[in-house]
């Protein structure tokens, strides 16, 4: 059965070019998964299939009921959503049992509980099997990135929907999160629209789609197979691309000879002609038959050369145009060798022992932790942004924060004012250079920030605080979230090759090894 269906639709960018055109697509009752690059428009996609977004072209038509989760939970979101009871929809059974716990006999409250007198009992289970606090009026501002992403798909499962479109679902989810969501995921009886970079995820997919400048195009269900085929396809393309330039070169290399042996021809008839050696009747009868078949010749070699050059342009065409992602970081001078000391540093809402540490210059530190037991929390209560319950934290040098929810930008303002505001010290072609270097190539820079995926974003983030003016400890939160597999290479290598210190929260091993961590901090022990 055909839950969705997408018949050719197309977006435009404000500034008028094209993000995508022309897409089809069929969705039924099983996980069909879309990967493909940040910036390529999957998230766009999401939006439109899911009816958030009007295509610019083409229609959408929905067999049933579709239920979204966007890629990212925006202040507003997560503010809409009150309390943890709130979001569960328990809010008004629990107040009628309070009240009638203190004597109400109003029956309005009876009708609210309505039977539901375990509710307390199973709310605890439930809260637990979620891995949120056992506290149902926590309000889901103070959550930790996880936590809300454990809510959020809850909520989302619990619709009743034929088809789900979950786009990043597993960003901010720890190892455990991490199965519960592949369990939801098996056990789901509709359709799913999976949009990741998750490796585990993609196992479950019944169809993979990359999306690309070409479109999209299906690769079958297994991720390794695909990676494979793409790898193939991109060494035969290759291939082809030289072939065909080497075909352009070659009819270029004989079309010069063959001009030459007609210029050489000429001459020795001009020779002749002013010699006298022959009779004039014949050299004019040779020129002229010369100067026919030179332009049956020139014409035959201009139309083997436009072909030669069509070919050479379909190939390119075929040929992904966005070029390798550079990311560096700014070296950083060795100034002191303690950046940082903790003595007995407790924290207001965090679930670990009191912790006494120092950072030290190259320090690059992994900060392991389950969802909510307060990594967030010790990052913003170093910074100095949340006060300590007790303790010391010195500061030898400065730092900088690179938060889940890119609270650093401003949405409304461009891609270039933001880089401007964060790092006055460059000049804007310095900006431009480094914002080309990640993706974000000539009027690029001019889109305004909450445009952007989160990929993108994150991209952009990274850049910020990798280039600030002074040497110091870099606070990173999850910063491999949104990121595509190459963005992900990229930033690692970056952060390997950092001179400097960082503390790094991330729950994807690969990539913590990739950064060159040299020292783990789990607050689980």
């Amino acid at each position: 059965m055909t839950l969705l269906q997408a018949h050719a639709i197309s977006i435009f960018l404000p500034q008028g070019d094209t993000l995508f055109s022309g897409l089809h697509l069929a969705l039924h009752r099983e996980v069909t998964a879309v990967v493909g690059r940040n910036g390529s428009g999957k998230s766009v996609l999401a939006t439109v299939l899911s009816g958030e977004r009007q295509p610019d072209e083409g229609t959408v038509v929905a067999a049933g009921r579709v239920g979204f989760l966007p890629q990212m939970a925006d202040f507003q979101e997560r503010q809409s959503l009150g309390t943890v009871a709130d979001a569960l929809g328990v809010t008004a059974c629990l107040n009628a049992m309070a009240r009638i716990e203190a004597g109400s006999c109003d029956p309005a409250d009876f009708e609210a509980v309505n039977d539901q007198w375990e509710l307390p009992e199973q709310l605890s289970h439930q809260l637990a099997m979620l891995g949120l606090p056992d506290d149902p009026w926590q309000r889901c501002l103070s959550l930790s990135g996880g936590e809300l992403s454990r809510l959020r798909l809850w909520r989302c499962f619990q619709q009743e929907a034929d088809l789900l479109i979950l786009d990043e679902p597993s960003n901010h989810l720890d190892a455990e999160g991490r199965r519960w969501l592949m369990h939801q995921i098996t056990q789901f009886r509709g359709g799913i629209l999976l949009i990741s970079h998750d490796q585990q995820l993609l196992s479950l997919a019944n169809c993979i789609y990359e999306m690309s400048h070409q479109g999209l195009v299906c690769y079958g269900r297994d991720f390794s197979d695909y990676r494979r085929q793409k790898q193939q396809e991109a060494e035969a393309l290759a291939h082809d691309v030289a072939r065909a330039k080497q075909q352009v070169a070659s009819l270029a290399r004989q079309h010069r000879r063959n001009e030459e042996k007609a210029q050489k021809r000429a001459a020795a008839g001009q020779r002749d002609r002013h010699n006298g050696s022959q009779s004039k009747l014949l050299l004019d009868y040779q020129k002229n038959s010369a100067e026919s078949a030179g332009s049956a010749r020139k014409q035959q070699q201009s139309q083997q050369m436009a072909r030669a050059k069509t070919e050479l342009q379909t190939l390119k065409a075929k040929m992904d145009p966005a070029k390798p992602l550079r990311f560096t970081t700014e070296d950083a001078e060795k100034r002191q060798a303690r950046l940082l000391t903790l003595t007995e540093l407790r924290l207001k809402h965090g679930q670990f022992d009191p912790i006494s540490r120092c950072v030290w210059f190259g320090d690059k530190i992994h900060l392991q932790g389950n969802n909510g037991i307060g990594k967030s929390t010790l990052l913003k209560t170093l910074l100095g942004v949340l006060p300590a319950q007790s303790g010391e934290i010195l500061r030898h040098s400065p730092l900088c924060y690179l938060d889940q929810h890119f609270s650093l930008f401003e949405p409304n303002e461009t891609v270039l004012d933001n880089l401007h505001r964060l790092c006055p010290s460059s000049t804007v072609a310095e900006l431009r250079t480094r914002a080309a270097c990640i993706g974000f190539r000539g009027e690029r820079v001019t889109q305004q920030m909450g445009s952007l995926s989160g990929g993108e974003r994150m991209r952009l983030a990274m850049l910020v605080v990798s280039h600030q003016d002074q040497a110091g400890t870099l606070l990173l939160d999850e910063p491999d979230n949104h990121l595509d597999l190459e963005g992900k290479l990229m930033m690692a290598q970056a952060l390997r090759l950092h001179r400097g210190s960082f503390i790094l929260v991330s729950h994807d091993p690969e990539f913590v090894l990739d950064c060159g961590v040299n020292q783990y901090w789990n607050l689980n022990a």
